[in-house]
């Protein structure tokens, strides 16, 4: 399983339905596809909190966080992730936040649409697309597809 955390504005784009180069975040979102686990900061999600609870239909407002809170899996940023942030090279002080934010939670990658927000540090957590993201859950998808098969073969022709 891929345990991803997403930069909230990603999400933010999605929710509110804004134009621009994201083309596949309704997808990710809607879907959770089995082999991803989503992780989202709490400043992040306090920050989507705050922009979903002003729109002018609170229903759905309130649809959307009941959906996401059932969706996303919740990290906690402590003092000592600040304290790793507020060193990091980084221009976008959000965006170190996330990457120590991943590293704290041991995560594979980090999905962004600002690539370039993470660009000026050397970090070992991943940085990803959502295109990237698709064609890594892709090729998990036929591992697994491969693993299946195997299993069955030698389950039906154990010598």
């Amino acid at each position: 399983m891929l345990r991803i955390l997403v930069d909230a504005d990603l999400i933010l784009e999605a929710l509110m339905n804004r134009q621009g180069p994201i083309v596949d975040d309704w997808e990710l979102l809607e879907r959770a596809h089995p082999l991803i686990q989503i992780y989202l900061t709490d400043l992040g999600w306090q920050k989507i909190y705050n922009y979903t609870s002003r729109l002018s239909d609170r229903t759905i407002a309130d649809i959307v966080i009941n959906w996401l809170q059932q969706t996303i899996l919740i990290c906690s940023v402590e003092q000592t992730t600040i304290q790793q942030a507020r060193l990091s090279r980084l221009q976008d002080f959000e965006s170190a936040v996330e990457i120590a934010c991943a590293g704290d939670y041991q995560l594979d990658a980090i999905v962004t649409h600002k690539l370039d927000d993470f660009a000026a540090d050397s970090h070992e957590c991943l940085i990803w697309s959502l295109t990237e993201l698709w064609v890594r859950v892709h090729l998990e998808s036929q591992l697994k597809a491969v693993g299946t098969l195997e299993d069955d073969f030698s389950m039906n022709y154990e010598l």
